[in-house]
């Protein structure tokens, strides 16, 4: 027994040694069985590598590079978020951010990749509650912006955030209740959280995102045996990554050497990993938008009646909501300006329609505003959305931003 208890910790010893590398958790594991087999007669050798390990990796951080300009994190949302649904509280940061989101999904070998590019600075303020406000505290708004990723703008400096430019254009005062990587259901719960400290004639607007907020309602008897095993293995291995980059961020620095050049290069091979056993097709895809390449986040739609998402439940929420609006993916707005590309239906939006119509509430689509406003930023050579991200940007957002003013004022 007493030899059983030395190896267990002999093994989570190595393990959490060579985990400070930085390397994907499959190496960790592969890398500590080969260390304890190798040495597997020799406790004191094993220690002394393993002691070794954590000279080398002080060493070499303490010795290469100090001089680099940016950090590890390619984006604010990931260097201050928290697991709470919120970030950082009482940032004010400027962030580097070299590329955007589809540019970081893309681990294949399209050198279109490298045309969309759009390096940015990224001006990240959040209130006292973690949430991206710096112009209204939400106990002081008109109205209050609930979403993901959008509402809180991943990608966009705080100057031109939804909530800041309603705000100007309005003249009213404008938070926003949001987190990158939201839901739904945690749309409602986070307006619940903070419900007490509204006003009681605030505005309150919720926006579904067609991308990630509708989810496929299809029986999970059609789907192959293989293809659900794979899908929880990935979904599984996603989330044990997920966990190690929170235990680095906790016993490293966000400057340490390992974290900044290795982490980022580890999760671009497990998603080379994971392409290779990929069931669905290639998901990001490049096209010629006038002069520019134009990167995309690709998904068929042509069975897109089987989606659904979710519906709020809250009958409190429900009175204090004045509307949900429906933003579209970048790939539906330039549809009109790809030969491949045919959106004839907008099942979704209908689904939102359909299930919120009986109780009164207005669903509006920012489709039609978003299409009929791309010609005359074109003119410039300019878009509504980053070029290398799912993201709208400043110009997509004051477009979407002045709809819902003129809906205000009615």
């Amino acid at each position: 027994m007493k030899k059983i208890i030395i190896y267990i910790l002999t093994f989570i010893f190595t393990f959490v040694a060579v985990s400070l590398l930085a390397l994907p958790i499959l190496f960790d594991l592969i890398f500590t069985i080969f260390i304890l087999v190798i040495f597997r007669k020799n406790l004191p050798s094993i220690i002394i590598f393993n002691f070794l390990i954590f000279s080398m990796i002080f060493i070499i951080n303490i010795s290469f590079g100090k001089n680099e300009k940016h950090g590890y994190f390619y984006r604010a949302h990931e260097k201050f978020k928290t697991k709470k649904a919120r970030y950082q509280k009482n940032i004010s940061a400027t962030v580097f951010m070299p590329y955007g989101d589809i540019y970081a999904l893309d681990v294949g070998s399209d050198k279109k990749k490298y045309l969309i590019k759009e390096p940015r600075r990224q001006k990240f303020i959040t209130d006292n509650y973690g949430i991206r406000n710096n112009l209204t505290k939400i106990e002081d708004a008109e109205i209050i912006l609930v979403g993901d990723s959008f509402i809180t703008a991943n990608g966009t400096t705080q100057k031109y955030i939804p909530a800041n430019i309603l705000s100007e254009i309005s003249g009213k005062k404008v938070a926003s209740l949001s987190y990158g990587g939201l839901n739904p259901a945690e749309y409602q719960f986070i307006i619940n959280k903070y419900i007490n400290l509204l006003k009681k004639d605030v505005k309150i607007y919720v926006f579904y995102f067609e991308g990630n907020d509708f989810v496929k309602r299809s029986n999970k008897k059609n789907k192959n045996k293989s293809y659900r095993v794979g899908e929880f293995i990935k979904t599984f291995y996603e989330k044990l990554e997920k966990n190690k980059d929170n235990f680095l961020l906790t016993v490293l620095s966000e400057k340490n050497y390992f974290l900044r050049n290795i982490r980022i290069k580890s999760h671009l091979i497990n998603q080379k990993i994971f392409r290779i056993i990929d069931y669905n097709k290639k998901s990001i895809k490049y096209f010629k938008i006038k002069n520019k390449t134009v990167g995309f986040f690709y998904t068929d739609s042509s069975d897109a009646n089987e989606f659904g998402t979710y519906i709020f439940q809250n009958k409190k929420i429900l009175k204090r909501i004045d509307g949900f609006f429906f933003i579209p993916t970048k790939l539906r707005v330039y549809s009109d300006y790809i030969d491949t590309i045919n959106y004839n239906n907008n099942y979704k939006l209908q689904y939102l329609k359909n299930n919120y119509s009986h109780l009164n509430i207005p669903v509006y689509d920012l489709t039609d505003i978003m299409k009929h406003s791309i010609s005359k930023y074109l003119s410039k050579e300019k878009y509504l959305y980053w070029r290398d991200d799912t993201h709208w940007n400043q110009y997509g957002i004051f477009e979407a931003m002045n709809y819902i003013n003129n809906i205000i004022k009615n």
